[in-house]
């Protein structure tokens, strides 16, 4: 069904606020979900806050809690989340590094003590519109083996690059071959997978799922995304005091308290001597995109263009009709 933006906001932020969040962390964390949604990317959008009522019900979001820089030095610095919910820590990390590289000319922000962020391409399209280079990685729960492997291990552990430059270039990707947020759309809304991206718990390949939730998913183009992901798990884990590996809880099962890391990087182009960055990142954009498409391809474009630009100018947004149902039961909406 379809449903008003601005009323997607105001629902889902009432939502939040029955459940104790403050006004401002609760219209920032909606913000964030339906924004999701409005790119097309359900997984993370609406479909997430059920799971971050039950976080905030099980204790483990502090609505009041500290964002607090605990270590510093230069461009770099770590903040501790103070266990507040996951979009409000992000955005805060994400300013952080723009005034660091306002300053230093690169900002490398990491973060421990926080929650589930939502999408993560949300906040380098953040950096990139303010007319920084945005990088930003995160670990999350164990999901899938490392390549070679049968245990899940590492998490899925997306990454998202976002360019200041026009056309949108916003990548955002999770390292496995399937993001967890969307088998978990793919449970809720009875579809199945594409076949090989998933096991199920007898290490068989499933399609289910179910069965693929319960096992676990595979790493994309194989020993490649499996050492992204590796990397990923080290950088945005063990190098801002966050946990690794099966020590990382939190980011899917909200009932357990979150134990991942983030790390956020912005680069300002003129500290590197590239005043022009922009405009010539633009112009190389540009030509890729007006290459001739392949015969089975209608057009060529760059990643998260299309579903940046459908959240700049959508005024509505689709949602699974039981989902707000029970988004409205959760924010007592008559």
């Amino acid at each position: 069904m379809e449903v008003d933006r601005q009323r997607a906001v105001a629902v889902a932020a009432d939502a939040f606020r029955a459940h104790g969040i403050t006004d401002a962390d609760a219209a920032q964390t909606a913000e964030v979900l339906v924004s999701a949604d409005a790119r097309g990317k359900h997984s993370h959008g609406l479909l997430r806050l059920p799971r971050f009522v039950r976080g905030i019900e099980s204790g483990n979001v502090d609505p009041t809690g500290s964002i607090d820089v605990v270590s510093e030095t230069g461009g770099a610095a770590t903040i501790s989340g103070g266990s507040r919910l996951g979009p409000v820590v992000a955005s805060a990390a994400a300013a952080e590094a723009m005034d660091r590289a306002d300053e230093f000319g690169v900002g490398v922000v990491g973060v421990h003590d926080s929650n589930h962020l939502g999408m993560l391409g949300y906040y380098t399209d953040q950096l990139q519109r303010e007319g920084y280079v945005g990088i930003a990685i995160t670990n999350t729960e164990p999901a899938m083996p490392p390549h070679g492997g049968s245990e899940p291990v590492l998490g899925t552990n997306p990454i998202a690059i976002g360019l200041p430059t026009e056309p949108v270039f916003n990548l955002d990707m999770s390292t496995s071959a399937i993001a967890r947020g969307t088998v978990l759309h793919k449970k809720e809304t009875s579809e199945e997978l594409p076949s090989g991206v998933a096991l199920d718990a007898d290490g068989q390949p499933t399609t289910d799922p179910t069965a693929a939730l319960e096992g676990t998913i595979l790493p994309f183009g194989g020993a490649k995304g499996s050492g992204l992901a590796i990397a990923v798990e080290v950088l945005a884990g063990g190098l801002v005091g966050a946990a690794m590996g099966s020590d990382v809880t939190g980011t899917y099962h909200t009932t357990d308290p979150c134990t991942k890391g983030d790390l956020f990087l912005a680069i300002d182009p003129d500290a590197m001597g590239a005043s022009d960055f922009s405009e010539r990142a633009s112009d190389f954009l540009a030509d890729l995109t007006e290459r001739e498409p392949a015969a089975h391809v209608d057009e060529i474009r760059l990643p998260g263009q299309r579903s940046v630009e459908r959240d700049r100018s959508a005024t509505a947004i689709e949602v699974d009709e039981e989902l707000w149902t029970e988004v409205r039961e959760l924010a007592a909406d008559e």
